[in-house]
């Protein structure tokens, strides 16, 4: 039986070593989309059982239309990486001319980190259940946040108010749909040396806080094809409720992350109601 792929923002960094990781396996059909196409067909080109698919993330009639493209040739989906993201270039503490009205912000990368993912997510979900019965049950979608997202970034907060978004996002999310077999979480990687981060940007940080790719990816691989994990405290989360999870990877390891603790009955109660269980 050969799984079938999609992965946005794979033609470099995080989501191409994770659709390195599944070509290896053998018994993945791995598409990556990206919005190079020069780039995206070499990357495709140095892996087996790859297909490289050309589409702006923000742009839903392009990722749909890869979404039903690789549908309707494999007749199934199993795993969805919302990876695309691009970084935060606007300063948005820089003073601007005292008379006048401020320039707007750029804020393109909210289209990216937030439109684009969640585009992806549903998407993802409903392909998921178009699959036939026997991929019910194992079917994943994994989105990438950051550390930026559990934690605030004064040097970027646009691009960190996007990545908590996500976390929001999947924790909103994943107990809903894991009812239906689709088990959803989100990696939180500390800086990552990928393409995504400039030398001047990487420059900020000491090199021993930066982390391998390969060490992101090898998480979210385990996601993928493990039923339960435990993380370097020795925190696990078994099978049932190995979703709606906030994975934060260090470098020296990874991390179950909690949402925030309730502080009284009425704030229990409201978020019962919120989430639908009374």
């Amino acid at each position: 039986m050969t799984r079938v792929a999609v992965i946005t923002g794979g033609t470099s960094g995080i989501g191409f070593s994770v659709a390195e990781a599944l070509s290896k396996l053998g018994d993945w059909q791995v598409n990556i989309i990206g919005s190079n196409p020069e780039k995206g067909q070499t990357a495709a080109a140095t892996l087996s059982n790859c297909s490289f698919h050309q589409a702006n993330v923000s742009i839903y009639e392009e990722l749909a239309a890869v979404f039903d493209k690789v549908f309707n040739d494999s007749q199934r989906l199993d795993f969805v990486f919302a990876n695309a993201g691009i970084p935060e270039l606007t300063d948005l503490f820089a003073y601007q001319p005292s008379s006048g009205v401020p320039p707007k912000p750029g804020m393109g990368l909210l289209d990216i980190n937030i439109n684009g993912a969640i585009y992806t997510s549903y998407l993802a979900v409903n392909y998921f259940r178009r699959s036939p019965e026997s991929a019910k049950g194992s079917q994943s979608l994994l989105l990438t946040s950051s550390i930026g997202g559990l934690y605030p970034c004064m040097r970027t907060p646009v691009y960190s108010g996007s990545k908590h978004a996500l976390i929001g996002f999947v924790r909103s999310i994943g107990e809903r749909l894991f009812k239906e077999g689709i088990r959803v979480n989100a990696i939180c990687p500390g800086v990552v040396k990928t393409p995504l981060f400039t030398d001047e940007l990487l420059a900020l940080f000491p090199e021993d806080v930066l982390i391998p790719v390969d060490e992101v990816a090898n998480v979210a691989v385990q996601t993928i094809l493990e039923s339960e994990m435990e993380d370097n405290k020795g925190v696990r989360v078994v099978a049932d409720k190995f979703h709606s999870q906030a994975i934060h990877v260090t470098g020296e390891g990874f991390y179950f992350i909690d949402q925030p603790h309730l502080d009284d009955e009425k704030s229990r109660a409201t978020w019962d109601c919120m989430m639908g269980w009374r």
